[in-house]
This record gives structure tokens, C-alpha cells and sequence, in this order.
């Protein structure tokens, strides 16, 4: 910068304009180490990541609005997780498939009670020539085979009594109908088509 008011003063430009340059000049560094600064201060900030339970989360992130640590939120209920979770519990509720042994096809149900539970029942209506069930009715209506729960009994997903679990016995029925895997003693009600986009495509055929 001096070397330019240097050169323009030899050249003969008024002290006026040497000095409205230098001011320009001094102002335009002058931003760019701020903006340096600030760049550096944003990336030297800290993240901290808290989980969206409820809108009360907001009054724990407010503690950090005047610090240096930026907040960034994250869900408990994405569409991935809903379809790819998972269960730890060795005898868990849900919705189940129970297998026959002879023609291999499935019934599917729901249970808020342990599935074996569920399973020891449809047997029992089998043992007692009982057609409550419709997997009981397939068996001795065709005089099929059933096995232990190790060998038939499966979980499909697991979830809680209630509408969430009405809706996803009813997807897994009419998705196992479509492919061909239902027995053809269960019901299926009024075919949706969202269930078709419902599940991966690994899951669809």
C-alpha cells in the first residue's frame, strides 16, 4: 500500500486522492481480517447433538445459545428406523408368522403377549380339533404338519398393542398374500395400495 501512494505521489496525483486511497485500502484489509476471524471462530465451534423427545428439549438448548457451541437436533422416529429396527428380547410381542411345516406358507398375527404364548394357543386348537384359528384351520382342514416354535414360530416386527400394530398386521397380510406366501384360510380385508411402497425392496418379493 505504500508502495502504490509512493507511486502515485511521484505521478503527481493531489494528497487528497493519496489519502482517500490509502483510507480504502486500510478498510478493505481491515474486512478481510475480520472475516478471517470469523471464519475462524465458526470453525473452531463446538457441535452438540441432542435428541428431539418433545419441544421441552428447546429449554436445554437455550442454555447454549450465547456460547460457542452450535446445537443440532436428531430423531427418534425416522421411516428407516421404523423399518429396520430391531429387538434384543427372546421372547417378544408383536406381529408373527407361524409356518406350516408341510406346504411351507404362513399365517401372520399380532400378539401383545409374548409370541410363543400366542403360538402354544393355535397348537392347542389343533390338539382339541378346534378351527378357532385360521392357522388351526389350514392345518386340520388339510391335514398338514405343524413343528415347535423353533422351527415355525418367527417374529416380523416387533411393536406395541394398539392402532400402530392393527396397521402393520394388516401390511404384512396383504404383503404376504400378494407374494403368495398367505395360507388360504386368512382373511385379507380391502387391499391398500401404500402397502406396496411400504416395505424395502428386498421385502417386496
Amino acid at each position: 500500500m505504500l508502495n502504490i501512494s509512493r507511486m502515485a505521489k511521484i505521478n503527481g496525483f493531489p494528497n487528497k486522492f493519496i489519502h482517500e486511497m490509502k483510507d480504502r485500502e486500510i478498510e478493505k484489509l481491515t474486512r478481510q481480517d475480520n472475516g478471517k476471524q470469523e471464519q475462524h471462530k465458526n470453525n473452531s465451534r463446538k457441535w452438540a447433538i441432542f435428541t428431539y423427545h418433545s419441544p421441552l428439549i428447546r429449554k436445554v438448548t437455550n442454555l447454549f445459545k450465547n456460547t460457542d457451541i452450535r446445537i443440532a437436533f436428531r430423531t427418534t422416529n425416522t421411516i428407516q428406523q421404523q423399518l429396520t429396527q430391531k429387538t434384543r428380547d427372546k421372547n417378544p410381542n408383536g406381529i408373527y408368522e407361524i409356518k406350516c411345516d408341510t406346504c411351507k406358507k404362513k399365517y401372520v398375527g399380532q400378539s401383545g403377549r409374548p409370541i410363543t404364548i400366542r403360538h402354544k394357543e393355535h397348537i392347542r386348537y389343533i390338539k382339541n380339533c378346534n378351527p378357532i384359528s385360521a392357522y388351526a384351520a389350514h392345518v386340520l382342514y388339510n391335514r398338514h404338519e405343524f413343528g415347535t416354535a423353533e422351527d415355525i414360530l418367527q417374529l416380523i416386527r416387533p411393536c406395541r398393542k394398539g392402532s400402530r400394530m392393527n396397521q402393520w398386521e394388516n401390511l404384512y397380510i396383504q404383503t404376504y398374500r400378494q407374494q403368495g406366501r398367505l395360507i388360504e384360510e386368512q382373511q385379507v380385508g380391502e387391499e391398500n395400495p401404500l402397502y406396496k411402497q411400504a416395505l424395502p425392496p428386498n421385502r417386496r418379493t
